[in-house]
């Protein structure tokens, strides 16, 4: 009696996920915490911040407070954010921060900050206040820093990430729509076309067009906005094309130690050896952390 064969079926093909291009949320936050400015370009990230980030933060919040329903459309986009005593930061200090005898960076002296240890401090129940302002001039610093509400406010956009998105997508003009970078005489020719909606015919101003922006993405929906969540959607503005090229995005890393080269020139078309020069938003972000300007939650 013949014995009957076996067959053996031949094994399913192993099917290989293609990893994702864009970064997990551990994967982001390794990144930001192993980020380092490059020292020479340390000053031009203070200028930034100061000349175009700072003294624009009343105009982000109210952008954010619009988007939120709370305040009025009429925003007085002249209001000074400080007052006339406020310098710089990276002239707050005098010669130690300024230095003019050529001085390698990491060789200067730091800059001697005065805290007074007996100075008052507000109660823990006040910082749970709304619109709650420490008046105390913590760390010898004047008035003209941030109050405490506005440096670790949670509640919706927050104005850090609305004046990164302002910098990818208008270089910071005030005279551009935040969709796309179009000018703010005519509705947007750039995806999204014909934005924003908002009831009237062209010109419009920068804080209408922003709710519009803002909104049509959704924005005003979202309630963690957390780092991973922020540096994913900063980066999603000009796409995750470069981590297939295994390179961290300049959009987000330009001027730190996680950026060389390599860059698209134009649509399609990527050059290994091209080197942005614009700042990544990400260091933006770090240097503000560094400088206990905001404070982003991690998860």
């Amino acid at each position: 009696m013949k014995k009957k064969k076996r067959i053996i079926s031949p094994a399913a093909p192993t099917i290989r996920k293609k990893k994702s291009s864009i970064p997990t949320a551990m994967e982001y936050i390794s990144l930001f915490n192993t980020c380092e400015i490059k020292k020479e370009k340390l000053l031009a990230v203070d200028k930034v911040i100061d000349e175009k980030i700072v003294v624009n933060l009343h105009r982000y919040e109210g952008v954010s407070n619009l988007v939120k329903g709370n305040g009025s459309a009429a925003i007085a986009v002249n209001q000074p954010l400080f007052q006339s005593s406020y310098t710089p930061f990276f002239t707050r200090f005098g010669s130690s921060a300024v230095d003019t005898t050529n001085t390698p960076l990491l060789q200067r002296p730091l800059p001697q900050v005065p805290f007074d240890f007996g100075m008052s401090r507000p109660k823990v129940s006040n910082l749970l206040q709304p619109n709650f302002v420490d008046n105390s001039s913590a760390f010898g610093l004047n008035r003209d820093m941030f109050s405490l509400s506005s440096v670790f406010s949670s509640a919706g956009i927050p104005w850090y990430f609305i004046a990164c998105v302002h910098y990818l997508e208008c270089s910071f003009s005030f005279k551009k729509h935040l969709h796309n970078g179009d000018p703010l005489t005519g509705y947007t020719v750039h995806v999204p076309a014909h934005r924003p909606k908002v009831g009237h015919a062209p010109p419009f101003t920068f804080e209408e067009s922003a709710v519009d922006a803002l909104k049509l993405m959704k924005y005003d929906q979202i309630t963690n906005w957390s780092l991973p969540f922020i540096l994913q959607k900063l980066e999603g503005y000009n796409g995750f094309g470069y981590n297939k090229k295994g390179v961290h995005t300049p959009y987000l890393w330009s001027f730190s130690n996680h950026y060389t080269k390599g860059k698209y020139v134009k649509d399609g078309v990527f050059d290994a050896d091209a080197v942005s020069q614009q700042l990544g938003a990400a260091v933006i972000l770090k240097r503000m952390e560094q400088r206990a300007l905001i404070s982003i939650p991690r998860n």
